[in-house]
């Protein structure tokens, strides 16, 4: 779910990504969700890209920056705002960071945008990956299809971290909000100690299809500390009024992350290797976003996103006893609602135990967007996470959570 608002077609060619397709009952709350989630730059100049099926492409970083504010931004032009920020700990200790839509002025000047980004961020400072070219860390497949971040495992071989970013498969259009889902991908980047990422492959799992009903994998993944990584995949059912995506939880090892049929696959009793006997863990109904996270702390795990998917109001926690449930009903933690007047959207909260917070606490990044075109062109900051600390085990608030809690 990342994406930005559509217009500016007098400047740049833009298309709209939306959030999704939702029932006439919510049309005025889904309008302005629409627009602001579906406002990206694309510029027609950005290439394609072919991923060799061996070969790693090795990539470069740019210059250091401090990080001058609680969003974790540096002034960056290839960064200048963003959403996603999925976030994990490499095996030298620096963090790397993959980003959703990304807004960039290369030359210092035009505003251009690519689908995905990354980030290492090492000592206070961050550097923006950046490939041959300068276009996407992900890059699009020959056919125009691209790729949005939804979570990442790594893996630590020797003095080599291997990551896997999970990714959603979109197609987009020069119409306003004509981006398509298609389903889920794994990009593996290894990235040795102190360099910059290598990318090693992209896989699709599964043929594209634009149907919600179909089992997102990826859209947030932990490790279990019993050399499995857990991946939870989510739905939405398609029915009138249920916004939430259910959750449905498999296992893998690290080098199969990328091979689906070597999974395992929860069933409410065990594990089976038969995907369609998956169950849902938590429901569509107050369930999660369709991307959100899953984290360890003290002897729970604890899933976090905001409860009915991106257009309700709550950031919420289920939590459980181990990585695969059963998950308690939503505990109500602060509240991220989208606005009006002035437009603010908040969206796709992710946690990030990686991150410094105080003890007993976890930080989590908000996505932040507006549905005013003219202020993303002028102020394109304004599209960028902010983070906030909630506690664990959750206790409950209905506070508003704001970039200076």
């Amino acid at each position: 779910m990342p994406g930005l608002v559509a217009c500016l077609a007098s400047r740049v060619n833009s298309d709209s990504r939306p959030l999704r397709t939702l029932a006439a009952a919510v049309a005025i709350g889904l309008t302005v969700v629409i627009a602001a989630l579906g406002t990206v730059l694309w510029v027609r100049s950005l290439l394609s890209v072919t991923v060799p099926s061996l070969a790693g492409i090795p990539y470069s970083l740019g210059p250091c920056r401090p990080v001058a504010d609680n969003v974790g931004f540096t002034g960056d032009p290839l960064l200048l705002g963003a959403d996603v920020g999925a976030s994990a700990e490499l095996g030298d200790g620096r963090i790397i960071w993959a980003y959703g839509d990304t807004f960039r002025r290369p030359d210092g000047v035009t505003l251009s945008a690519v689908r995905n980004s990354l980030v290492v961020e090492d000592d206070g400072c961050r550097a923006v990956v950046i490939p041959a070219g300068g276009q996407e860390a992900i890059p699009n497949r020959e056919d125009g299809v691209g790729y949005w971040p939804m979570s990442l495992a790594v893996s630590v071989e020797g003095r080599v971290t291997v990551v896997r970013v999970f990714a959603e498969r979109v197609r987009g259009s020069e119409s306003r909000f004509g981006f398509v889902n298609l389903g889920p991908a794994v990009a593996t980047f290894v990235v040795p100690s102190d360099g910059a990422p290598r990318l090693r492959a992209v896989v699709d799992l599964g043929p594209d299809d634009p149907s919600r009903r179909n089992v997102g994998w990826g859209a947030a993944v932990t490790s279990g500390g019993d050399g499995y990584l857990y991946i939870y995949g989510t739905a939405n059912p398609e029915e009138p009024l249920v916004f939430g995506w259910s959750v449905r939880v498999a296992r893998a090892r690290a080098a199969d992350l990328d091979e689906p049929s070597a999974w395992d696959y929860w069933t409410g009793s065990g594990w089976d290797s038969d995907d369609s006997r998956a169950v849902e863990v938590i429901s569509a109904v107050n369930g999660v976003s369709q991307t959100f996270s899953v984290v360890e702390h003290g002897d729970s795990w604890y899933a976090v996103s905001k409860r009915d998917g991106d257009l309700g109001t709550d950031l919420a926690v289920w939590s459980a006893t181990a990585p695969w449930g059963p998950f308690s009903p939503p505990v109500t933690v602060g509240r991220i609602p989208n606005q009006e007047h002035p437009s603010l959207l908040r969206y796709m909260p992710l946690a990030h135990p990686e991150v410094p917070s105080e003890s007993g606490t976890v930080a989590v990044s908000i996505c932040r967007n507006s549905a005013d075109p003219a202020l993303l062109l002028a102020a394109p900051e304004v599209y960028r996470p902010y983070f906030v600390s909630i506690e664990l085990p959750p206790r409950p608030s209905r506070r508003i959570l704001t970039a200076s809690d």
